[in-house]
């Protein structure tokens, strides 16, 4: 581990003009719930009507999820930020979709919510840039370009080899504060549900707590179940609207709104392609109903292409442990400041929260970013 020095006197000076260090870093306006019950078993073929040859759900840890999908509003953020980076890696002045999605625009400097579209509605974007999005929240939402391609992904992986063979990351960083979902933790918090059959637990057919599918094309106060539509209605509409419609653990839109993002790697394929990621759950413009073969069945998967931006969006998942609670008490406070500016000091690569092999002031920044302190450091 190289080490810069750096005045550890400036950290402490930041730290102490501070009011009080906070309990718990902020969730960045996500609710997120809690997804128990680990260990729960795979599916069993009876519950899988037509994915019966292959086994899915478990997930042996506890984990959060948000309520409900990244929306514009919570994106916006997160363009405004990068786009600077985008033009100058680029040369471009008009932002690619991957970043932007289909609600947002940014070209010749300017970066707005798109005329039709509010920023409660979920938001759209690539796979790499979701990865973005990921890394820059984990790093405390610095304004630096390094925070945005490492912490959760490692962006330098996101390249091919001389053979042509695409490399990206496959799961995300140990001790990551957010992630994309797996396929498993994503089909467990749709459709696992601890309480049913008695208490056994069992999986349901679709994400509402139901075997009958959710139906589209309707408002919530109409009967609706589900954020999908013909688009000259003006769906998708705000996300959490159908708030009768959840799954077991009290997640919204899992069905409709738009297709949400897994970090797992798209399985039909020999060799695994690791540019393609897996897809779950119906988009705002998907509005069949009584489709044998929906999307909102247990078990639905598709494989996109890294790169390629489509109505495919973000469903956050949080891990129990956070990263700054570096003593492992619970809390985020002045323990934990003395314990990183010791680890620092000495040397010790925990210290390391960049992850570039060295001890700066930028592992200062991203640990108070974790704390919930926007550095001036």
């Amino acid at each position: 581990m190289r080490k810069q020095m750096v005045s550890m006197s400036m950290f402490a000076i930041c730290l102490s003009a501070n009011a009080a260090i906070a309990q718990d870093a902020p969730d960045y306006g996500f609710d997120f719930v809690t997804i128990g019950d680990p260990g729960n078993r795979d599916t069993i073929p009876s519950e899988t009507p037509h994915s019966s040859d292959f086994q899915f759900g478990s997930v042996d840890y506890v984990f959060r999820m948000a309520t409900t999908e990244v929306t514009l509003g919570q994106y916006l953020e997160f363009v405004q930020a990068y786009y600077p980076i985008e033009v100058k890696n680029t040369g471009n002045p008009i932002a690619s979709l991957g970043l932007t999605g289909f609600g947002i625009r940014a070209a010749f400097g300017q970066v707005h919510i798109r005329d039709g579209h509010t920023e409660h509605e979920p938001t759209s974007m690539s796979w790499e840039y979701a990865a973005r999005y990921i890394n820059w929240l984990h790093n405390g939402k610095v304004q630096e370009e390094w925070a945005y391609e490492n912490g959760v992904y490692d962006t330098s992986t996101f390249v091919q080899d001389e053979k042509g063979n695409w490399l990206h990351q496959q799961v995300h960083n140990p001790h990551s504060r957010y992630w994309m979902p797996t396929y498993n933790e994503w089909m467990k918090a749709g459709y696992w549900d601890p309480n049913k059959n008695d208490g056994k637990g069992g999986y349901w057919i679709f994400p509402n707590t139901s075997d009958i599918e959710p139906i589209p094309r309707l408002l919530p106060n109409e009967g609706g179940g589900r954020n999908s539509g013909r688009s000259s209605e003006g769906w998708p509409i705000d996300v959490g609207s159908f708030e009768n419609v959840a799954s077991p653990w009290g997640i919204y839109d899992m069905a409709g709104g738009v297709s949400e993002f897994t970090e797992s790697v798209w399985w039909f394929r020999d060799p695994v392609r690791l540019q393609e990621r897996i897809v779950c759950g119906s988009y705002f413009l998907y509005d069949d109903y009584g489709d044998i073969f929906s999307n909102d069945i247990i078990g639905f998967a598709v494989g996109y292409s890294v790169s390629f931006a489509a109505f495919n969006g973000l469903r956050l998942v949080r891990g129990m442990e956070h990263p700054a609670d570096l003593n492992h008490d619970g809390h985020m406070n002045y323990f934990d400041v003395s314990l990183f500016m010791r680890w620092y000091i000495s040397g010790d690569d925990r210290a390391d929260f960049r992850l570039d092999g060295e001890l700066d002031l930028d592992d200062a920044r991203v640990f108070l970013g974790l704390m919930g302190f926007h550095s001036s450091l």
